[in-house]
């Protein structure tokens, strides 16, 4: 069976940009499959500052780091980046099907594979040596991960960043991204305003793979 096919038979909900779908350390036993809009995954330390994890789109799955675990609580926090909705998928259920069917399993298997290439991505753009290099593999991997395209309207694929939501995915102040943005924008890496934030996502992969 294939695995959208399975996953279609599950009620599905529909969520508002900013609400919190699931909170750290709140117990379920149900997963979410993206189907419309998007969901980001974020942590927030003991004095309120939220940090940007991950942003899961179309038929990711989460919390993802509790497809297998025996832990039916959650780590991070779930919420709505925009309008959209979701299947609500029961976990026991889905795990004994996929138990049972090895395309399922094998969907899974793949599904993940993509979703730790996905991190791998983030984590080489944290590691750049500088915060110039850190926003252009961040936004290599967010273009990767939902276009493809040479060009890509992050606004027109439901991806509003805001300069303070590209800050905390490089662990960095908004005034000095903002710095470093205007510089790329430019450089014409990128083009923005207050209603548009287009990338030129071959540029930028021609950039950061070409040696040094």
């Amino acid at each position: 069976m294939d695995i959208i096919e399975y996953i279609k038979s599950f009620p599905m909900i529909t969520f508002s940009k900013g609400e919190v779908l699931l909170s750290a350390e709140e117990e379920t036993d149900r997963l979410l499959v993206v189907r419309e809009g998007m969901v980001k995954v974020s942590s927030i330390d003991e004095v309120g500052n939220e940090r940007l994890l991950w942003i899961a789109g179309r038929y990711d799955v989460v919390p993802t780091e509790r497809l297998f675990s025996p832990t039916t609580s959650t780590q991070y926090f779930y919420t709505a980046y925009c309008d959209g909705n979701a299947y609500t998928v029961d976990k026991k259920d889905f795990l004994e099907k996929a138990t049972k069917d090895a395309n399922i399993m094998y969907q899974i298997a793949r599904g993940l594979s993509e979703h730790h290439d996905d991190l791998l991505s983030r984590l080489n753009s944290l590691e750049q040596p500088n915060l110039r290099a850190k926003i252009l593999f961040m936004l290599d991997a967010i273009c990767t991960k939902f276009s493809g395209a040479g060009v890509v309207h992050l606004h027109e694929i439901g991806l509003n960043l805001t300069h303070q939501d590209i800050a905390d995915m490089v662990d960095a102040s908004r005034e000095s991204t903002s710095i470093e943005l205007k510089k790329l924008h430019d450089e014409r890496f990128v083009k923005y305003s207050r209603s548009s934030f287009t990338v030129f996502a071959k540029r930028i992969a021609d950039e950061i793979r070409t040696p040094a």
